[in-house]
């Protein structure tokens, strides 16, 4: 495999479908990272986001002879297959408790030089996730993969199966619900 191929998402997808194990192993390598943080976030529990994220990868490597490119990115693909895998485990686990937030950020490194500041970030990053915990299923998952993960409302609109319009419209309720949580915890 070309050092050009390893980088290129598309040529890797048709290289996997194909029957290439070292191009699904790029595909691992370059995905795996935004598919965990994009299932941690809708989890809570790093153990369980760790298990579906294999169970993400195993779907698609079952199911990569069927992929049709048809213009879309091969992430938009991953994405789609992680948010079906979430709301599978949801529907099968109703009475799973997450994980406490607190708990995930006291965990991190602390970076910074002034204490007060470091804490001051933690009661923000929880508030913010928080937020976003509230809100509905579809209104978390166009938050999280438009500023977290960086898609476009086009690209939103194709992983999660409605129109742009209908992306942009819960994009605009979910930053009115998140300001208005926030500002009850004085954040903003």
């Amino acid at each position: 495999m070309s050092e050009n191929s390893k980088n290129n998402p598309k040529k890797l997808m048709q290289l996997a479908k194909k029957g290439d194990s070292d191009a699904f192993g790029c595909l691992y390598e370059l995905y795996f990272t935004p598919i965990f943080r994009y299932i941690y976030i809708r989890v809570k529990d790093k153990g369980v986001s760790e298990d579906l994220v294999q169970d993400v990868f195993l779907k698609i490597h079952k199911s990569i002879s069927g992929f049709q490119e048809k213009g879309k990115d091969p992430l938009a693909y991953f994405f789609t297959i992680a948010r079906n895998t979430v709301i599978d485990f949801w529907r099968k686990k109703k009475d799973l408790i997450a994980d406490d937030p607190t708990e995930v950020f006291d965990k991190l490194k602390d970076e910074s030089a002034n204490p007060i500041a470091f804490v001051e970030r933690l009661e923000t990053e929880k508030a913010v996730y928080q937020a976003i915990g509230k809100l509905s299923d579809d209104r978390q998952d166009v938050i999280i993969l438009k500023f977290i993960e960086g898609f476009s409302n086009r690209e939103i609109a194709k992983i999660i199966g409605k129109s742009e319009e209908s992306v942009r419209q819960l994009q605009c309720r979910a930053l009115k619900n998140l300001r208005n949580h926030l500002k009850d915890f004085k954040v903003l």
